[in-house]
């Protein structure tokens, strides 16, 4: 596992970590689409995961902030979940989220940027929808291994 996305699998540190209140757990589907939107941003925006995940309030790291920034909104917006959850993906406040949100909306104003972020949405969606779908054909394929067979050549089980 890389380290960036490591750091956000441990546990949180000190008694002020922000912790996901209990019906706001992230699943695993969750996780799976937060690492995949923390692969896809960061090559939008030019930047490391390590950068983005990292990135502080530094004149030189607003890229890596704009890049988070839209990993949560994305988080938000393409796959519905509540701030909540999205801030306990990214060990972030609820209100951290809903700032990054907004100001994402705000840069939705200037048609560049919101093409931009109108096809990372639709790149996203695409590729969680074949991760989903390669999920479901490989489950399916796990239960057809396990079932019973029967060589109705044999004369073993009914042919229907």
């Amino acid at each position: 596992m890389p380290p960036a996305l490591n750091a956000l699998s441990a546990p949180p540190d000190g008694p002020c970590a922000p912790r996901p209140a209990a019906n706001d757990e992230p699943s695993r589907l969750d996780r799976q689409r937060r690492d995949l939107i923390l692969r896809a941003v960061p090559a939008g925006f030019g930047v490391s995961q390590r950068a983005m995940l990292l990135a502080g309030r530094a004149r030189a790291d607003a890229r890596a902030v704009l890049a988070r920034q839209c990993a949560m909104y994305l988080m938000h917006v393409v796959f519905s979940m509540p701030l909540t959850l999205v801030a306990a993906l990214f060990r972030k406040d609820r209100t951290t989220v809903a700032h990054a949100c907004q100001r994402i909306e705000e840069r939705r104003e200037a048609p560049v940027f919101d093409a931009f972020l109108h096809d990372l949405e639709l790149a996203v969606s695409a590729l969680d929808s074949a991760i989903q779908l390669r999920t479901k054909h490989e489950h399916k394929r796990e239960r057809q291994d396990e079932a019973p067979r029967r060589d109705f050549l044999q004369g073993e089980g009914e042919p229907w």
